[in-house]
């Protein structure tokens, strides 16, 4: 598979792959630099087979790195350049990490040829992204060279990517859309990458400065994005009116898009979004459901999955069969591979509506949440919160919010010979010395006695 994905850059030799405020990059030039990375790992003490976690801001240095850890046959664990370093020695110790990598790494790519000698061609353990099981223990999910190189060239028809499609990239390059959707996808149809900073409201002002320099055609965007956009270009200019008329698709993704906030971008800027479902043990996107009304539609999927439902507890439960399921998970007890038989399912966890071959995701069963097109684990969250000496019971939840797609809500039931203000400040400094700022509860409800969800709901 691995030489499919070398086939992009030498059919597209000479084609832009990147274009940013600083530079502009060939295939070519892209290609060698991320071999150059290959060596330079390998030079430093990097094995086959070994992992390396990247802590690191969205640059083009970043893309090549994920290129040369696929090609190179590392494993990478993609962090948000936030976490906090309790988190990170944690996450050291749980998947046996062998090497950080973070900004202050300087990547050398002056040589103008490299050899193609470090390459392994074989299936290789690529990418290990963060999760938690039903538990709450942090678990990574694997996934193969193999894996992501499929989902990739699917997306990539799925979406209609070609080389006159221009692709604004704007999202995190940790997760998986801003590594699958928007890098690994678009090579597969020879498109360019116009790599804008990771979007951030302070620098909102400037959003379409770059993609109408570069004229970008095809943009994703979180429902927060969207939010943002909504508010701040309420009377948007002509120039950025004519851009928006080229745009081929613009994608939502990340968490599920609210009626109003989609009814609301097509009266400012008279474009229709699209809305792409993915899951992480699939190596991201499946369906994508094109140009949608105000009210849901169903996606198309991807050739190479199959789906079918499941009636349980009056839920019809996702299930899907496809060649990029994930190897399995990394936990503290070590490598468990997924080991299903050979007509068998996986069952994603979330439910919906499957018909004539659309997919409509309507809620999920597992214990996240999608806040600002990331999954926070709720589980996760509880558990940590419970071994502090002052806590009883906590209960981790998660409403829907039009900004953020989910809003974090946390209940604590305090031991009765703690104050309440105590509590609230231990939590305060306890969150911020732990967690990132997305996974920040918006109000911790702190009580002395037991109360129903439903009267937790009304203290929101």
């Amino acid at each position: 598979m691995k030489k499919n994905l070398i086939n992009c850059f030498k059919k597209f030799p000479n084609r832009n792959l990147i274009y940013n405020s600083n530079l502009t990059l060939t295939y070519k030039e892209f290609y060698q630099n991320s071999l150059q990375i290959i060596e330079s790992l390998k030079n430093i003490g990097v094995k086959k087979g070994e992992i390396i976690l990247l802590k690191r801001e969205n640059s083009v240095e970043y893309l090549m790195f994920l290129l040369a850890c696929c090609l190179g046959g590392i494993t990478v664990c993609p962090i948000d350049p936030n976490t906090k370093n309790k988190r990170i020695q944690e996450l050291k110790k749980i998947f046996r990490i062998n090497h950080i990598f973070d900004d202050s790494f300087v990547i050398n790519t002056k040589k103008k040829k490299i050899s193609e000698n470090n390459i392994v061609l074989e299936k290789t353990k690529f990418l290990l992204m963060c999760s938690a099981d039903k538990k709450g223990d942090t678990v990574g999910i694997v996934l193969s060279s193999d894996a992501i190189i499929k989902c990739s060239s699917s997306f990539s028809k799925l979406a209609g990517y070609n080389k006159n499609s221009r692709i604004l990239h704007c999202l995190p390059m940790f997760y998986m859309a801003g590594i699958v959707d928007t890098f690994f996808s678009p090579l597969f149809g020879g498109s360019s990458l116009i790599l804008n900073q990771q979007f951030s409201i302070m620098k909102i002002n400037n959003f379409w400065s770059l993609p109408i320099k570069f004229k970008s055609n095809i943009l994703f965007l979180t429902p927060s994005i969207i939010y943002f956009l909504c508010s701040v270009f309420k009377n948007s200019s002509k120039k950025i009116q004519e851009h928006l008329k080229k745009y081929k698709l613009i994608i939502s993704t990340g968490s599920k898009l609210n009626k109003e906030l989609n009814k609301n971008f097509f009266s400012i800027f008279n474009k229709r979004l699209s809305n792409c479902y993915g899951a992480t043990e699939f190596g991201g996107p499946i369906s994508l459901a094109k140009n949608l009304n105000y009210v849901s539609d169903g996606g198309k999927h991807s050739k190479r999955v199959i789906i079918k439902t499941i009636n349980k507890n009056s839920k019809n439960i996702i299930h899907i069969k496809s060649d990029f399921l994930m190897d399995g998970t990394l936990s503290k007890s070590g490598f468990k591979e997924i080991k299903l038989k050979k007509n068998d399912f996986y069952e994603i966890g979330d439910y919906g509506l499957y018909k004539d071959g659309l997919l409509e995701i309507r809620g999920t069963n597992r214990k996240i949440i999608k806040r600002g097109g990331e999954l926070i684990h709720l589980k996760y969250i509880e558990k940590k919160c419970l071994k502090l000496k002052y806590i009883k019971k906590v209960l981790a939840f998660g409403t829907e919010d039009r900004i953020a797609g989910q809003e974090l809500y946390l209940y604590v039931e305090i031991k009765s010979n703690y104050n309440k203000k105590f509590v609230q400040n231990e939590l305060s400094k306890f969150f911020l010395e732990n967690f990132r700022i997305i996974e920040m509860p918006k109000k911790i409800i702190i009580s002395k006695k037991k109360l129903s969800f439903n009267n937790i709901k009304k203290l929101i």
